[in-house]
C-alpha cells in the first residue's frame, strides 16, 4: 500500500498522491449539531450506494450510543474506520489507503455531534478534503437538517460556508413528508443542491442496528416476520434513489432497478410513525392495512345509505379492529 503514495516534490507542504488508483466518492456529513439525523443519513446514503454496487467504508466521529460505529459495529459485513480526534495533516492519505484496503469505491464520514468544534478534527478535515480533491476524488458535504431544531439554520449554514471551497455541499431534508416547517432553510436550498429523506425509518433502522447492518442490507435478507417492513424501506429507499442529487452522486439508475424489484408488490399506504421493533412486524401491518381497508370502505358509504349497505361495513370495521389489536398484542409478544 505504502508504495503507491509518494508525495509531490518543491511543494512547502508535501500533499500525498496516489497513482494508477480508482477514485473516490468521500462524503461527510454534518453539521455540528446533535440530534439532526445525520448517523440516518450516513446509513441511507451507503445503502443507496450500495444498492447501485459500489462498496463503501464508513468512518464514524462518534463512538457512543446510537453513533454509526454503534449501529453498524465495528468488525461486521460494513467497513467501519473510527475518525481519530487527534490532528492528523497525512488524514487524505491515511483515508485513501483504508479506501483501498477495503477495496471501497465511497467513504461516508459521519462527524457526530460538535466534531468540528474541536480544532484539532477540524484542522484534519478542512486539509483532507483539498488534499483529496487535488487527487481527483470526488469530495461531498451533506448538511442533515430537520425542522424543529433551533439555530440550525445558522450552524449549518457556517458549516456550508466554511466547506464548500472543498467540497460539493448538498443538503438532506428531513420531516418534509410530516408537513415539517422548512422555511427557516429556504436560503440553503436555494444556494445548495438537496433532496427529501422520509420520515418513517425510526423502527427499521432499530432493526438494521440489531443486526448490524446498512437498511439496503436488511431489505435483502430481512427476518422471516418483518418483510412487510423489509418492502416498506424498499420504497422509501426507491424515492430516495430517483431524487436528483442521488442520480448526480451515485448514477443511482442500477440502484431504481433493484429497489423496484425489491419494492414491487409490496404495501406501503398505512406506514407512519413507527418507532418500535413490533409494530413493524407482519402481523401488525397486515392488521394496519385490514383496519384501514375496512374504514375506507365505510366512510365511502353516503350518509343516508341504507342499513343493508351501513351495517355490515360498520360491523367489518369492528372485526378488522378487534383483530389489529388482538395481532398487536401478539406482535409485542414475539418482539419481546
Amino acid at each position: 500500500m505504502t508504495e503507491e503514495i509518494k508525495t509531490i516534490a518543491g511543494e512547502q507542504n508535501a500533499t500525498p498522491q496516489m497513482h494508477d488508483a480508482k477514485k473516490l466518492k468521500v462524503i461527510v456529513i454534518g453539521p455540528n449539531d446533535g440530534g439532526v439525523r445525520k448517523t440516518k443519513t450516513a446509513l441511507l446514503l451507503g445503502s443507496i450506494a450500495k444498492a447501485s454496487g459500489l462498496t463503501t467504508m464508513f468512518v464514524c466521529a462518534d463512538s457512543g450510543i446510537g453513533s454509526l460505529s454503534a449501529s453498524l459495529k465495528l468488525g461486521g459485513p460494513n467497513p467501519v474506520e473510527l475518525f481519530e480526534r487527534k490532528e492528523m495533516p497525512d488524514y487524505a492519505a491515511v483515508l485513501v489507503a483504508q479506501a483501498r484496503e477495503h477495496k471501497a469505491d465511497v467513504v461516508v464520514i459521519d462527524l457526530g455531534a460538535n466534531e468540528m468544534l474541536n480544532s484539532a478534527s477540524r484542522r484534519t478535515l478542512r486539509a483532507a478534503l483539498p488534499a483529496l480533491r487535488t487527487l481527483g476524488h470526488e469530495t461531498h458535504v451533506i448538511l442533515s437538517v430537520i425542522p424543529q431544531k433551533v439555530g440550525l439554520e445558522e450552524d449549518a449554514s457556517q458549516f456550508a460556508r466554511r466547506m464548500e471551497s472543498c467540497a460539493t455541499i448538498s443538503l438532506a431534508v428531513h420531516g418534509a413528508d410530516q408537513d415539517g416547517e422548512l422555511s427557516k432553510f429556504r436560503e440553503l436550498m436555494a444556494d445548495y443542491q438537496h433532496f427529501h429523506v422520509s420520515s418513517d425509518h425510526g423502527a427499521i433502522l432499530h432493526l438494521t442496528s440489531k443486526a448490524g447492518v446498512t437498511p439496503f442490507d436488511w431489505v435483502l435478507a430481512p427476518p422471516s416476520q418483518f418483510t412487510m417492513a423489509a418492502g416498506l424501506m424498499a420504497h422509501n429507499l426507491l424515492k430516495l434513489a430517483k431524487q436528483g442529487t442521488m442520480m448526480q452522486m451515485f448514477g443511482s439508475a442500477q440502484a431504481i432497478g433493484e429497489l423496484e424489484k425489491l419494492a414491487r408488490s409490496r404495501p406501503h399506504n398505512f406506514y407512519t410513525n413507527r418507532n418500535a421493533e413490533w409494530q413493524v412486524h407482519d402481523d401488525a401491518l397486515a392488521a394496519d392495512e385490514a383496519e384501514i381497508q375496512a374504514n375506507h370502505r365505510l366512510l365511502a358509504l353516503s350518509d343516508d345509505a341504507a342499513d343493508i349497505a351501513l351495517v355490515p361495513a360498520a360491523r367489518a370495521y369492528i372485526a378488522a379492529s378487534r383483530m389489529k389489536v388482538s395481532a398487536y398484542r401478539g406482535a409485542m409478544q414475539a418482539c419481546t
